[in-house]
Order: C-alpha cells, then sequence, then structure tokens
C-alpha cells in the first residue's frame, strides 16, 4: 500500500477517523465522533487508487511551456548538426 495517511474525514461531522490494522473490504468505518457510517474499506481504497492515479496523471501531463519554448528556441539557434561520423569497418561488428 501507499506511504500515505489512511486519514478519512467524516462527512457529518467533519471529524478525523483513521482505519486501524489491516480491514477486510467489507469493513464499514464508522465514525468516531457521531457514530456515523462512512465509507467500507473496498470503496475507500477504490476511491484512493483513482485519486492517486488522476494525481499521477496530471504530474505526468503538465507541460512547461515557456520551458519548451526556451529549448526549441536554443535548438534552433545552433548551427547544423554535425553529420555522424563512418565507424571504420575494422571496428565494426
Amino acid at each position: 500500500m501507499y506511504n500515505r495517511s489512511r486519514k478519512v474525514v467524516c462527512p457529518q461531522c467533519r471529524g478525523d477517523n483513521f482505519w486501524k490494522g489491516d480491514p477486510a473490504p467489507t469493513d464499514m468505518l464508522v465514525c468516531r465522533f457521531c457514530k456515523s457510517d462512512i465509507v467500507t474499506y473496498d470503496k475507500y481504497i477504490h476511491n484512493f487508487i483513482r485519486g492517486e492515479a488522476a494525481r499521477m496523471l496530471a504530474q505526468f501531463m503538465e507541460t512547461d511551456s515557456e520551458h519548451d519554448l526556451a529549448m526549441l528556441k536554443h535548438a534552433l539557434s545552433q548551427p547544423h548538426m554535425p553529420k555522424p561520423q563512418r565507424t571504420p569497418r575494422s571496428l565494426r561488428l
């Protein structure tokens, strides 16, 4: 499991609740303050994975247009790239 907090906020009273031990998928988290049902462990994991996947996709999908444009300008400002040198036949595999 990810090394993240397993804290769940109660939608009724906004109290902080935590999963303890290794709950079964059907175990329900009950608020320790107002005693209302919050979420099953299966649904909690499902929502957590979806949120983590969305966060990771957003992290890799973000573009730094200013940085990309600066790299492109730098590459275009360079003289023509040298042609690759041929390897002598005696050194080829």
